[in-house]
């Protein structure tokens, strides 16, 4: 009798624990997924292709080219890698003759938005190529400073997969940017989704 109640108290117990762990464990999909939702509407894109960005016509956006100017962001979309390519060596061939004299500054990826105060940091600078975040970093980036008269090309995967973005600076001064203001073609922002970069 005395095991038969060991047993039953056991089992309610082991239940208990799995409902509790299957409501968290939901609440926190829940949670995350409104995180990073960021609907097509939001993009903040000014052009996809070299034409206004509509929602409903450009459904899909393969990479990204931020330019940070003196008046605000310029934000161009691409549909196919072939386009984004073309757009991206004209801008950094351009990018390049403005910077000559410029020393080489680090660019700076940081684990948290600047709203939690960065927290820890990478330092990248000009030539730098990783093909692979470490664990420690993977899908950890949520902020990102890139130097004077560079750029750096963020990628979604390793081995410089999937989505990209491009983050151009300013010729004389740092462009730091949340990853939270940036958008992917569909539903996540770019917080915590970079996997590889390289910086030029």
């Amino acid at each position: 009798m005395k095991r038969k109640m060991i047993r039953n108290l056991s089992l309610a117990l082991i239940a208990l624990v799995g409902f509790f762990s299957l409501v968290f464990s939901f609440e926190g999909r829940t949670n995350a997924a409104s995180l990073t939702s960021n609907p097509d509407q939001d993009l903040k894109v000014d052009t996809v292709d070299g034409i206004k960005y509509a929602p409903d016509k450009h459904k899909k956006i393969v990479g990204m080219v931020v330019e940070a100017t003196d008046q605000g962001e310029k934000v161009h979309g691409f549909s196919t890698p072939e386009k984004y390519e073309a757009y991206h060596q004209k801008v950094t061939e351009g990018l390049s003759s403005q910077s000559i004299g410029i020393m080489a500054r680090p660019t700076y990826l940081y684990e948290h938005t600047s709203g939690h105060g960065y927290g820890r940091s990478l330092i990248a600078y000009p030539g730098t190529q990783v093909t692979s975040l470490s664990t420690a970093w993977d899908n950890r980036i949520s902020a990102v400073s890139v130097a004077p008269g560079s750029w750096i090309r963020l990628y979604q995967n390793r081995y410089y997969g999937g989505h990209y973005l491009t983050l151009v600076s300013y010729p004389n001064k740092y462009f730091t940017t949340n990853l939270t203001s940036w958008g992917m073609s569909g539903t996540t922002s770019w917080n915590d989704q970079v996997s590889s970069y390289r910086v030029r």
